[in-house]
């Protein structure tokens, strides 16, 4: 299977097998809340902890006391518990209210400014305050990514205890807004209550409609409204994951940023072919396509299972022109309703350039590109390279590459489904040519590295390992397996990217070198 992060592959079970269920433990007796809990606090923001929190702390006196007036000590690195307060910016002063007390941090949410921080800004967004997809939007973006790399260094010597010989300039976003080329948007409700849009901050189960996107290009958000509209005057009703009854799941909108054109896919519970709904939908779609001259096509396709994922099981109708065609310099990418690609372009484009940096290939040189999604980087690089050879899990992923790779007239690629995973994560028989690899690109899911790949790495030793981590946290892992007493590399180098601006992700390009 897939997460969302450009077609990665993640471990999966078998599907015939039946987990291991040990005897139910007796029961914890229920924990006491904290006197604190449920209180506020003044509290000094002092810095940005992953996941987009800010940090404070409490005073001694706080964490034994449950007045809400006590005062608050924010020196960081001073005496008094952590506290992560969702909401609280680096350099201001909230009133924070205490939800949580655990054993060696807090956990809060602001809910007064009594200090404004410097680096605030006005958010853009008129769903800010609804919508908690860009809760860093407040913050100026420079310094969104100073915290970002300052997040990533300090993972890099707390949880892998390695500091990297060079930290070069992080790379900026090529822009602030617009760059998402593809947006999931949910349905809610019946019929003239019937909702599109995104999900809210404060009540995450409820959608609510959204008006504006300031990350997704403007021309896209009147299929969004046309499609709500008609979905409305038909009075149909969005899909319940609890009950399975309904059919409106997802409208997926994605864009190319080559050809500036917008493809839609309405993802559907399954439906009679001849039914009604389908009619209105098949109808919808060929008005879209007559009325937005910047829509190029509409797929209708469907989902049986019972979760929240807006992937296609069944496409059942296709309208118009469904594939795009994205470029990042030299490379064409084909990308399809259910195709695999980075979600933001130009993001992609300033990673995959870090990544080249730090590769520093030779016209010689072998390339490994490992969980390579649908050639990405592989296609990117191979211009400056002998040949690439893409490991990935996932067949549809595999299919896209080699697609890919045509598209291309890339001959000196080459692609294998393979799950990297095990004691052999990667196989020993490879095809002709790559034997050896100079260069080794990974770009893992969120989990990091396999086990086994990095015995292999740390086997094999390529001159240059690029690891592109999209999770500081197991980049500081890994980092460490590969560094420390049993490993054979060092960190030579870091280059942090903003892919995602407004947001908490942090990306990184780390540049590992036989020691």
């Amino acid at each position: 299977m897939k997460n969302s992060r450009n077609g990665k592959s993640t471990k999966s079970s078998h599907p015939n097998s039946r987990p291991h269920r040990p005897a139910p433990r007796p029961r914890a007796p229920e924990r006491a809340a904290h006197p604190l809990e449920g209180t506020t606090v003044p509290l000094d923001i002092v810095s940005l902890a992953l996941g987009g929190a800010g940090v404070a702390r409490l005073s001694p006196a706080a964490e034994t006391s449950a007045a809400p007036e006590t005062p608050a000590v924010s020196a960081e690195g001073g005496a008094g518990m952590a506290v992560f307060v969702a909401g609280g910016l680096p350099g201001s002063r909230v009133l924070a209210r205490i939800d949580k007390v655990r054993r060696r941090h807090a956990e809060a949410t602001a809910v007064e400014v009594l200090s404004p921080s410097p680096e605030a800004v006005a958010p853009m967004c008129p769903h800010f305050e609804v919508c908690g997809g860009c809760p860093l939007q407040n913050l100026e973006p420079a310094r969104q990514l100073f915290w970002k790399q300052r997040q990533i260094l300090d993972a890099l010597s707390r949880i892998g205890r390695v500091e990297p010989e060079r930290v070069l300039p992080a790379a900026p976003t090529p822009s602030v807004t617009a760059f998402r080329n593809k947006m999931e948007f949910a349905f809610q409700g019946l019929g003239a209550s019937l909702r599109l849009g995104l999900y809210s901050k404060a009540d995450p189960g409820r959608v609510f409609d959204l008006a504006a996107c300031p990350i997704f290009p403007e021309a896209g958000l009147p299929v969004l409204a046309a499609v709500r509209e008609t979905c409305r005057a038909a009075g149909l009703a969005a899909y319940d994951r609890r009950t399975g009854q309904g059919l409106l799941r997802h409208l997926v909108l994605r864009h190319s940023v080559l050809e500036n054109r917008f493809l839609a896919q309405l993802l559907t519970a399954p439906i009679p072919a001849d039914s009604a709904p389908a009619r209105t939908i098949r109808a919808m779609g060929e008005t879209l396509l007559r009325t937005i001259p910047a829509l190029s096509g509409f797929v209708h396709a469907e989902r049986a299972r019972a979760d929240g994922l807006a992937q296609a099981e069944r496409t059942v109708l296709a309208l118009g022109e469904c594939v795009l065609t994205e470029g990042l310099e030299h490379a064409r990418y084909r990308v399809s309703a259910d195709a695999f690609f980075q979600t933001s372009t130009g993001g992609a484009l300033a990673l995959y350039g870090a990544a080249r940096e730090l590769a520093r290939l030779a016209p010689t040189d072998v390339v490994f590109d490992l969980y390579c999604g649908g050639g990405g980087i592989a296609l990117f690089l191979a211009p400056g390279c002998a040949r690439v050879l893409g490991l990935e899990a996932n067949a549809a992923a595999v299919a896209d590459a080699e697609l890919n790779a045509r598209l291309n007239g890339m001959q000196t690629c080459r692609f294998m489904r393979e799950d990297l995973t095990g004691g052999s994560a990667v196989p020993e028989r490879l095809p002709e040519g790559f034997a050896h690899a100079d260069v080794v690109v990974a770009d893992p899911p969120r989990e990091g590295l396999d086990a086994g790949v990095i015995d292999w790495l740390n086997r094999t030793q390529p001159s240059r390992l690029v690891y592109v981590s999209c999770n500081p946290a197991t980049l500081a892992r890994d980092a460490g397996l590969l560094t420390g007493e049993q490993g054979g590399f060092r960190l030579a180098a870091v280059r942090v990217v903003d892919l995602f601006p407004h947001t908490a992700h942090a990306e990184c390009v780390g540049l590992f070198e036989p020691k």
